[in-house]
């Protein structure tokens, strides 16, 4: 049920997927970076310096927010996420240590030649897998579009956000490919699992689940 309701994301994300490790493969490991450090423009800089923002926190305080007037059922399951991702990205950053797109190519000594962007601040240390702002961006934006399934453009909108994310990483030169296709793969997941938890309340017989800010302020003006 909870794939079915969110078809165009999930889907979107596999073939985001397939698509990020078939280039990656293809080629060497920063081959993603230099393609696009070579096709640099201040539609794309500004664009991608702006999408990537996505993947911090302030989204999970909008949906919060936005949810609260919807459906208390959904809100309360967004603290969850805040957790969930966090922790997961944090955990696995840790195990794999892998160096960042800046300390990789100065190590080859060829971070130099790389044409970069002004203004934004490159990571140096080894906390490159997976992308932290790719599972945010896929968790967050992959349970908004379950929580409105019903409208299709949705779900169109957030996986084409989700991805502009992940590759706004490798633009940017915070990670490369392969970290930004573990990410979306490690986000949808958790967005499929937290969707799995809001099917679970729908059975559940507590009716505050099913109202909103506004029921509430109804009710109370009623009684």
């Amino acid at each position: 049920m909870a794939f079915t309701r969110n078809k165009i994301f999930y889907l979107g994300t596999v073939f985001f997927i397939l698509l990020a490790m078939i280039w990656y493969i293809s080629g060497a490991h920063g081959d993603g970076i230099l393609w696009f450090a070579n096709r640099r423009s201040d539609l794309l800089n500004f664009f991608f310096t702006h999408i990537t923002t996505l993947g911090e926190e302030w989204p999970y305080f909008l949906l919060l927010i936005v949810l609260l007037f919807y459906k208390f059922k959904e809100a309360i399951l967004v603290p969850i996420l805040g957790i969930l991702v966090p922790s997961v990205s944090g955990m696995l950053k840790s195990i794999f240590s892998q160096p960042r797109p800046m300390r990789y190519f100065t190590d080859l000594g060829v971070f130099d030649s790389i044409n970069t962007i002004e203004g934004v601040v490159l990571y140096s240390g080894h906390t490159s897998f997976p992308s932290g702002h790719t599972i945010s961006a896929f968790a967050v934006l992959g349970f908004v579009a379950f929580v409105f399934h019903r409208q299709k453009w949705v779900g169109f909108l957030m996986i084409f956000l989700a991805i502009s994310v992940a590759f706004s990483r490798v633009y940017l030169i915070q990670h490369f490919l392969i970290d930004v296709s573990a990410g979306a793969f490690i986000g949808c997941g958790i967005a499929y699992l937290v969707s799995l938890l809001s099917l679970r309340l729908d059975k559940s017989k507590a009716t505050w689940l099913v109202k909103n800010l506004l029921s509430l302020k109804k009710d109370t003006l009623k009684a």
